[in-house]
This record gives structure tokens, sequence and C-alpha cells, in this order.
């Protein structure tokens, strides 16, 4: 399996921003951040042929965005940002302009949320919005699912 070098895009970033907040931060866990991304760095490594590897990626990069986001709520942000893209070059998602700018859109609606959080000093609030908007989302496509499904298939679903 060849690799492409669009593949490590993100894993790239990832590391520059992780070592240059590290640096920069003056938390006392500094080596957690560390750890954690080789433990990223690692899994995206060692599970390259397997087929479920988006899921080991996500838990991987758990941790670090943890590790993270206790440094600075923008710094949990970035590397959110970082392994979603990891997780979507794994699932081959962003391949065309489409799936790029829908990536840019999911970057782009989560800072207003990341803004609630920080203005209102609590969590409660925009993870209620969270919810609500990804219920919307679901219900949305659930809809769309089973349109599909009796237009095209001619069978009830």
């Amino acid at each position: 399996m060849k690799s492409v070098i669009g593949d490590y895009g993100f894993l790239a970033a990832l590391a520059a921003g992780v070592a240059g907040i590290t640096m920069l931060s003056a938390s006392p866990q500094w080596y957690l951040n560390i750890i954690f991304f080789s433990l990223i760095a690692g899994v995206w490594y060692g599970t390259r042929t397997w087929p479920d590897r988006a899921f080991y990626l996500v838990c991987a990069g758990g941790p670090l965005i943890l590790a993270m986001g206790s440094i600075n709520l923008w710094a949990g942000l970035f590397v959110i940002w970082m392994v979603a893209g990891i997780v979507c070059n794994a699932l081959r998602i962003l391949v065309l302009h489409d799936e790029i700018r829908l990536f840019i859109l999911f970057c782009g609606a989560t800072v207003p949320v990341a803004i609630l959080a920080r203005v209102s000093n609590h969590v409660v609030l925009p993870l209620l919005l969270l919810c609500t908007v990804t219920g919307i989302i679901i219900a949305v496509q659930a809809i769309r699912n089973y349109k599909f499904r009796k237009q095209y298939s001619g069978v009830r679903p």
C-alpha cells in the first residue's frame, strides 16, 4: 500500500502544534503531551492496514485532546481539528473538494461552540447545543435515508 504525502499533513501539523504549544506553555505536565502524541503517532503507524483504523485513531487521540485542552481551550480545539483530519484521511473522506469544504465548515462550526464554552465558563450549555444540533442532523439523515430507500428500492425499509 503506497502512502500519499497528504496522509502525513495532519499528523505533521499536529506534531508541530503539540511541540509549539508544549514549549510555549508553562504547564508542569508538559511530558503528557509528548507521551500522548507518541501514542497517536504509534497507532497511526501501527494500524495502517487495519480495516477499523479510524476507531483506534479516535481512541488514541482522546487523551491528547484532554491533555492539550487542560493547557488551553484553543490548544484542545486545534488538536480536535487535527485528530478529526487524521481520522478523515484514514477513512479516505477528504478526497473531493466538497468534502474538504465540509471539513472546513466543521472546523468553523466548532469555534462558536468553543467561544460559548469560554464565555459561559461552563460546559452544559455548549453540550446541550451540540447534542441538539447532532440530533437534528441525525434526524435529517434518517429521513433522507428512508426517502432514498423508498424511492429507489421499491421495498419498504
